[in-house]
């Protein structure tokens, strides 16, 4: 019998042998059991009204007919049980033969035995797989065929000739091992949600992909009678490169985020931009570099934590926590690095607050020979508003906040120590904050730091109005004070008195729809910013008005069309001048012409 068939024939047996079976049957090692000797039925009585009395042995008792009867049923189920545990254990030996010469797993034998003959498998060791011999040559008509063998034969041919032939498998069997795999296979697909029609696996569902790109045409227009860059320079400590030649630019902005659900309350982000490693307010890459290739760099990399609807804190390079109306204090590509959470309580069903707390490093150090005790500088801010929705045409928001920067402002070097305080010299500057000569006095070449300290009191709001509905209106504003500016202090610090110019303000108002979302969505916005050369640290404001900084004031005006379900165009124009120009040392304000106008037309798509 070929190896598969006696498997299914074992199994049969088996199967058959464990529904007749009336007792548990005896767990074997191997081997057929010694087969127990049928009961020899006692005398029987006979009945008291029996006709024909049943003969008893000799020299026994008379039994009535009826315990005859009873001792004849109680052999025959004897012998029944009997004959059933000579079954079983052909069975099982079987079994044990078939998992022995490989034709059966273990495992798949073990599955097929009830729990208390799974012993008889415990010292079986599968034969490996025999590799089939090569097909013997022919032989002549004289002897018996090649894969016969003469049962007399002692010749090393016989000795050498096990034969191992392909288990034959039934196609009932092939159907039922394919259905078998199938269903499993189906379990797995139903449980990973991947073999529904138009469902997508499970972990997709937690994960959000953004991005958006901008193809811009931006002029840069100067005015005839502005001062040399040399001569700004010179008095400001700045280090622009342009200040009365118009330019053309075309530029490009891409960024691809993607926002991650790790857990019901836990989140993670970030986002891929152009732009460069050495600008955080700007992720414009400017086209005509002979074709050289872009740079790419890290903008956004977090973890944002919900435990509830009321509290949320992020940690990493996040975006702006921050409330803010406008862009007079943060510009809107600034991203922040350190940790910021939010608490909103609930006033009312129309009312909610809010309050954020956050500290940012801004640069470290390790102290070195020639920086010996260098300290890191720091932002802490804190913000608390209000957040008011009387009706779904109106809304409400305002917020009170404090920046404080810490170490931000410079230390002049001696002669003896000539580079002691070089950490102080700013990491980023656009232009228009009062800057020092660190090194004056010292022989060394002029490094500039910042003068004053940043204290920044800013109280920012908008009103949103959608009675008229799909035309929206919007009035945004932002005032800004530097508290932290302390006139005595510089000159005692710096040797320098400067005029006190620490205020800054914007207001802006947009009509239209609320969000340009599909094709003929519109929007017209227009504002005024007048923002003074220390009110804010300008190395965080716009980098598009005035071409990025404070000493700043004029106006803009511009509006966006959708031309497309996201995509749309934008046009702006902004045309900013000079207030005061820079301190100078006798505490007054050099008046330094600087009037910048920008274009900017911007293509947009979001995806």
């Amino acid at each position: 019998m070929r190896p598969f068939q006696t498997f299914i024939a074992a199994t049969f047996l088996l199967l058959g042998a464990g529904a007749l079976a009336q007792t548990p049957p005896t767990p074997l090692a191997g081997g057929a059991p010694k087969k127990k000797p049928p009961a020899k039925p006692a005398a029987a009585k006979p009945a008291p009204n029996s006709v024909a009395p049943t003969a008893a042995a000799p020299g026994a008792p008379a039994q009535p007919p009826a315990d005859a009867a009873v001792q004849a049923a109680q052999a025959q189920l004897q012998k029944e049980k009997a004959q059933l545990e000579q079954v079983r254990s052909t069975t099982v030996n079987l079994i044990r033969a078939l998992v022995q010469e490989g034709v059966l797993t273990k495992e798949r034998a073990e599955a097929m035995l009830p729990e208390s003959d799974r012993g008889a498998l415990a010292d079986v060791i599968p034969r490996p797989k025999a590799v089939p011999p090569p097909p013997a040559p022919e032989t002549t008509a004289e002897g018996p065929p090649p894969d016969v063998e003469d049962p007399s034969s002692t010749s090393s041919r016989r000795r050498r000739g096990q034969t191992v032939r392909v288990p034959y498998v039934p196609e009932t069997v092939k159907s039922e091992i394919k259905e078998q795999v199938k269903q499993e296979v189906l379990a797995q697909a139903k449980a990973e949600r991947w073999a529904e029609p138009g469902a997508l696996p499970e972990w997709i569902d937690r994960i959000v992909w953004e991005g958006d790109l901008r193809l811009r045409y931006q002029g840069e227009y100067y005015q005839q009678g502005n001062v040399s860059p040399f001569d700004y320079n010179a008095f400001t400590g700045s280090n622009i490169q342009n200040t009365q030649q118009d330019v053309d630019l075309w530029r490009i902005r891409a960024r691809l985020g993607m926002l991650a659900k790790i857990t019901e309350t836990l989140g993670a982000g970030f986002r891929l931009s152009t732009g460069n490693l050495n600008n955080p307010v700007s992720t414009n890459t400017t086209l005509g570099g002979s074709f050289s290739s872009q740079q790419i760099v890290l903008d956004r990399a977090y973890l944002k934590w919900d435990p509830s609807e009321r509290w949320s804190v992020m940690a990493g390079r996040t975006p702006n926590p921050w409330f803010w109306p406008t862009d007079l204090v943060w510009d809107e590509d600034l991203n922040f690095e350190g940790i910021a959470g939010t608490f909103k309580p609930r006033f009312s069903p129309t009312t909610t607050g809010f309050v954020t707390l956050g500290a940012f490093p801004l640069q470290q150090f390790s102290p070195t020979t020639t920086t010996p005790n260098p300290q890191d500088k720091w932002l802490f801010g804190a913000q608390g508003g209000v957040d008011w929705k009387p009706d779904a045409t109106m809304r409400a928001k305002g917020a009170v906040a404090l920046f404080d920067y810490l170490n931000t402002w410079g230390r002049p070097n001696t002669i003896l120590q000539p580079t002691a305080n070089n950490w102080t010299l700013p990491g980023f500057t656009q232009k228009g904050n009062t800057l020092f000569d660190i090194n004056f006095g010292t022989g060394n070449p002029a490094a500039f730091a910042l003068a004053p300290k940043y204290r920044i009191l800013n109280i920012g709001g908008e009103v949103e109005l959608g009675r008229f509905d799909p035309v929206f209106f919007k009035l945004a504003a932002d005032f800004a004070k530097n508290i932290g500016f302390d006139r005595g202090e510089i000159l005692a610090r710096t040797g320098v008195d400067i005029e006190p110019r620490t205020t800054g303000y914007q207001a802006r108002l947009t009509i239209g729809a609320d969000a340009i979302r599909k094709l003929h969505d519109w929007q017209v916005f227009v504002g005024y910013r007048y923002l003074e050369r220390d009110a804010v640290l300008d190395a965080f404001t716009d980098s598009d008005f005035y071409l990025g900084g404070t000493d700043t004031k004029g106006y803009f005006i511009g509006g966006f069309y959708g031309l497309d379900r996201n995509v749309f165009l934008r046009l702006r124009y902004l045309s900013g001048n000079e207030i005061t120009g820079p301190a100078i040392g006798n505490g007054t304000s050099a008046r330094l012409p600087l009037a910048i106008d920008v274009f900017q037309a911007d293509f947009n798509v979001r995806f």
